[in-house]
């Protein structure tokens, strides 16, 4: 099973890879959205491992628990709406642009790295 660490690194791999894209000139809108959602998941991950020793097997249990977990509470919304985002990027081919993805996938990324990352020990 990953360790918080893991997740953390792969969190930071991920997010490096969202923001090497030129929102305002690439092709793949669709995959940054999903790249920064992932990123999320990886650091809700690593919470969930820090504190309780949980590796949810799939997103429904993830979900479940940044529902349930008091610690995960404050990024419900922000978390289900990001994986909404993500969804709609790969199944219901919704179109992004970049002043989508600025005003309404980064701030989502930004408010769950927030609550996420003072709960977690420093990375050595």
């Amino acid at each position: 099973m990953p360790t918080t660490t893991e997740h953390r690194n792969r969190a930071s791999q991920n997010l490096r890879f969202a923001e090497s894209f030129d929102l305002a000139t690439t092709p793949y809108l669709d995959w940054v959205v999903t790249v920064y959602f992932y990123a999320a998941l990886h650091l809700v991950d690593a919470l969930l491992w820090e504190k309780d020793n949980i590796n949810p097997g799939n997103h429904e249990q993830r979900s479940n628990l940044v529902r349930t977990k008091w610690y995960l509470r404050g990024i419900r919304d922000e978390y289900r709406e990001l994986k909404d985002r993500s969804v709609n990027a790969r199944y219901d081919l919704l179109t992004f642009t970049k002043i989508k993805i600025d005003n309404n996938v980064i701030p989502l990324y930004r408010a769950i790295e927030s609550h996420i990352l003072p709960q977690l020990p420093p990375l050595l």
